[in-house]
């Protein structure tokens, strides 16, 4: 359906007000209406500044039916129809007006069809069907459970600073489309070797500047394509049930959900939180952690792990004997993540007693609440973090 909005101006200037992705699928949605009414924008407005029987109300209601009934359209099609008429009204400073029960028919949009819950093992077998691209829309797509939106203009910049640390690896803060927030997403374990891979390949392509995008797909429905070609090509049976980027997203929230508090996974993924529930991304991090089992399946390196656990212990000892950190130890802390937050009690012998000590990682901004509550600084990291002790 294609119709010439050119010479419409209550339409094009209603339009133009939008945002890009906003006025694209109002100028989609529009155009049914404009099929429906059989009027022009400009036509509709002169109308609607002389209705005195609540014409375009009875419009929008019958709209709906319409494109269910004759035009075969979905439900959620239907309602998007309706949104963007109630829009142009109020643009135009002619809001339609509703009463309680016409709204609640407007809002009514029953989904035909449940959305397919994927299972680790089935996104172990999409994963080995995979190519690189694909992989990435997989992996990262359940790491971060960012919407189809957002997850397309991640850039070479988000990922690359910090890829080298140890899973789960906060992004720090990116800001998301729909609510106006911002999410704090974690790479995991599955997700950090593809991410390498393809800054890899985005190099060699001499695509380095920090504002490449890592996807060069042009629409987010391509996200639902490729996960749909993977659930083809791994066998798996979904039924009756939807596939599509979403189901990522949903994923992720489902087990996230079981290890820490909605307003934590909701700062995860982007969704509003007061501003009093804010975590910081540390904290976030532990939570994050203790739910991956369920969400990766990649199994860790017990070889790192135990490695990890050597250099803690041999840099607390470092600390506890007031010896100063090399290089060495300050380029450990940053590979293997070491934390000294962990608050755990080191007993020791001091002039002939027991002494208890607790160490703790810190930013320069807490430190003088540190210093009050009596502790006193070992060492400061290059990273500007601190090493504090009780």
């Amino acid at each position: 359906m294609s119709k010439d909005l050119t010479n419409d101006l209550a339409t094009t200037e209603w339009l133009d007000s939008q945002k890009k992705s906003t006025r694209l699928a109002y100028k989609s949605s529009w155009l049914h209406f404009l099929e429906f009414a059989k009027l022009s924008g400009d036509q509709i407005l002169a109308d609607r500044k002389t209705d005195k029987e609540f014409k375009w109300e009875k419009q929008v209601l019958a709209v709906k039916t319409w494109l269910i009934e004759t035009k075969g359209q979905a439900e959620n099609t239907a309602k998007s129809v309706t949104t963007a008429a109630r829009s142009f009204f109020a643009f135009h400073r002619v809001g339609l007006e509703f009463r309680k029960p016409e709204k609640a028919r407007l809002k009514e949009a029953h989904a035909k069809s449940e959305d397919y819950r994927f299972s680790v093992a089935d996104l172990q077998k999409m994963f080995n069907v995979a190519n690189l691209t694909e992989k990435y829309v997989l992996t990262v797509g359940k790491s971060f459970g960012l919407r189809a939106g957002d997850f397309m203009k991640l850039t070479k910049g988000d990922l690359e600073a910090y890829i080298d640390r140890e899973p789960p690896i906060s992004i720090g803060a990116y800001n998301t489309q729909k609510e106006g927030v911002k999410a704090y997403p974690f790479v995991d374990v599955d997700a950090q070797p593809i991410i390498k891979l393809m800054l890899e390949k985005m190099t060699r392509e001499g695509r380095t500047k920090p504002s490449e995008r890592m996807l060069t797909y042009t629409h987010k429905m391509q996200l639902s394509r490729v996960l749909k070609r993977l659930v083809q090509k791994a066998g798996l049976n979904v039924g009756n049930k939807n596939v599509k980027f979403h189901c990522l997203r949903k994923f992720l929230i489902d087990h996230l959900s079981s290890y820490m508090s909605e307003s934590k996974w909701k700062q995860i993924v982007g969704k509003s939180i007061s501003e009093a529930a804010y975590v910081s991304p540390e904290g976030l991090r532990q939570d994050y952690a203790r739910a991956t089992p369920e969400t990766c399946f990649t199994a860790p390196n017990l070889d790192d792990m135990r490695k990890r656990q050597e250099v803690s212990e041999a840099i607390t000892s470092k600390l506890l004997a007031k010896e100063p950190l090399s290089d060495e130890d300050i380029g450990n802390i940053k590979r293997y993540n070491i934390k000294l937050a962990q608050r755990k009690t080191i007993s020791t012998r001091h002039n002939g007693g027991q002494v208890d000590c607790d160490f703790e990682q810190i930013a320069e901004t807490q430190l003088l609440s540190y210093l009050k509550a009596g502790w006193s600084i070992v060492e400061k990291l290059s990273d500007g973090q601190l090493v504090v002790k009780r």
